[in-house]
């Protein structure tokens, strides 16, 4: 039965085409969660065990990729409609549900670093630009990734090699004797963040017959890969330490803020940054969406317009994403799922389509797909439509340029003196106001009061990310009291991990050379 004319099936590719796109699609999301996962001791033989992993991973799925023409073409000629249609409504579940965890991940970076407002205002451009970036050819999205290449790995990879110089060593060593099995156990994990080779099988037939470029390619992507993650947990793990980024989502992100040179240049490019590696996110979560519709019109042949596909691909990706409720709940549960289902499937299902090739070439009748479409009916429980959530409004703003807090008579009872940047009436029921542009509150319930008590008097909500100093009252600067007022100010406010802490009414030649970032690592390591 001819099928539709499918002008995706391009052979003409590069080899630093493939290369790239194996690096930008495996390493913007696997760098982001290398820290996150690989554990608190003996993290970095874990880290290096994985991509030696991923070299026999991609290996593979690459032979399977080459063999019978591709592995499209073998899956659909060597199995019946309904069967080779249910491999594929399993690849594309399996799309889905990763392209969710990613969009989980990015409206909760872009919420606690960027905007920190309406999720709609965040999920629907991303999407938009995901969708619009998969409406293309296989040729064309090989281009549209080499031409953002540069743009993301080079910044990234200069923030983190300007950081290297504060790294401290210790961390990185092992603090426990290395337990072999263990270490294993971390690197078969840590391989969950080179699932995106899976786009191997379908992505290598298309260089046409140099298989020996192909390959060098592929390895040559993996390995670039690998030592990109390599680079972030040492630079990450160094800086903030290993419980820090073994326990925070975003400890990635926290590290960039606290990589700056002494001349403050680059203590607001954390932000810049973030942007581009938003990009690289971007292009990972485009290729699900791409791929996913690509087989989606192979099931249903003429009758689905790429248009269509990729609405579909947008719809699903968006009711999935609604399962759970945060990044840290989607990337709790994915890690498991991944662990579990995720990459066995990977590994297993195109070794079977294989072997079932094989059969059939020597012209046996092979009855093992008998009962594949059990996979599909056990991901497909997973899929369920949610609710939505209360929308924000934009807010106005004002930036807080200096924070001081001190004590009150009262038992743990603070007062915030924020010196802002404006000098009007607004706030003018406030505790206190004794000087323009200062607004002072009391508060025992933590900064969070403070900002809704301000925020209900005046319709503007405080602004931290341009703050210049904390100042603690020296009384609660050599307290262990001090840890807890800093990290509620940390989690509750967009201040930067490299804002200077100063103890109040002590001269400048005499202060401590500490900022939030350092005084955090400390109470985290405690």
């Amino acid at each position: 039965m001819e099928k539709y004319s499918i002008e995706d099936r391009q052979y003409c590719i590069s080899a630093r085409q493939l290369q790239r796109m194996i690096i930008l699609e495996t390493g913007s999301v696997g760098c982001l969660f290398v820290t996150f996962w690989s554990g608190g001791n003996n993290g970095l033989p874990i880290v290096m065990l994985s991509v030696i992993g991923s070299l026999f991973y991609g290996g593979l799925l690459m032979a399977i990729g080459k063999a019978a023409g591709g592995f499209p073409e073998m899956t659909e000629q060597n199995m019946s409609g309904f069967l080779w249609r249910t491999v594929w409504c399993i690849y594309i579940v399996r799309f889905v549900i990763r392209g969710a965890w990613i969009l989980a991940y990015m409206e909760e970076l872009i919420h606690e670093t960027l905007y920190p407002g309406n999720r709609y205002m965040i999920l629907i451009p991303l999407l938009l630009v995901c969708g619009y970036a998969s409406v293309r050819s296989l040729l064309g999205r090989a281009r549209f990734v080499e031409l953002l290449f540069w743009w993301v790995i080079v910044p990234l990879v200069l923030l983190f090699l300007t950081g290297i110089w504060k790294l401290d060593l210790r961390e990185l060593a092992p603090t426990e004797p290395s337990n072999s099995r263990e270490i294993f156990r971390g690197e078969y994990r840590l391989m969950v963040l080179f699932l995106p080779l899976e786009f191997l099988l379908f992505r290598i037939t298309a260089m046409g017959e140099n298989r020996k470029q192909a390959w060098i390619a592929g390895f040559r992507g993996i390995l670039l890969a690998g030592a990109w993650m390599l680079l972030v947990y040492t630079v990450t793990v160094g800086i903030i330490g290993k419980v820090w980024s073994g326990q925070a989502i975003l400890g990635v992100t926290d590290a960039m803020e606290l990589i700056s040179v002494r001349s403050g240049g680059l203590e607001r490019l954390d932000v810049l940054m973030i942007l581009f590696w938003l990009v690289g996110e971007m292009i990972t979560l485009s290729a699900y969406i791409f791929q996913g519709q690509q087989l989606i019109r192979r099931i249903f042949w003429t009758q689905c317009k790429r248009s269509t596909s990729v609405l579909l691909m947008l719809g699903f990706i968006f009711a999935v994403y609604y399962c759970l409720n945060g990044a840290e709940a989607w990337s709790a549960w994915y890690w498991n799922y991944a662990c579990y289902i995720d990459f066995p499937v990977s590994i297993i299902l195109p070794v079977l389509i294989w072997i079932n090739y094989k059969i059939r070439q020597r012209g046996k009748d092979s009855k093992i797909w008998k009962h594949t479409g059990v996979f599909s009916l056990l991901i497909l429980c997973w899929i369920c439509l949610g609710g939505c959530m209360k929308r924000d409004a934009i807010e106005d703003r004002v930036y807080v340029m200096e924070l001081h807090v001190t004590e009150t008579e009262i038992s743990n009872e603070y007062e915030y003196r924020c010196m802002i940047s404006y000098t009007g009436e607004e706030g003018s029921d406030k505790d206190q106001k004794n000087e323009e542009g200062i607004v002072v509150y009391r508060s025992g319930e933590g900064i969070k009061a403070v900002n809704d008590r301000f925020e209900q008097e005046t319709d503007t909500c405080l602004d931290y990310s341009h703050l210049q100093g904390i100042y603690l009252q020296d009384t609660i600067y050599h307290l262990q009291t001090a840890d807890k007022i800093l990290n509620n100010i940390w989690q509750e406010t967009q201040v930067v991990l490299s804002t200077p802490v100063y103890q109040e009414e002590l001269d400048a030649g005499v202060q401590a050379d500490r900022n939030l970032g350092g005084w955090l690592k400390e109470a985290w390591e405690e």
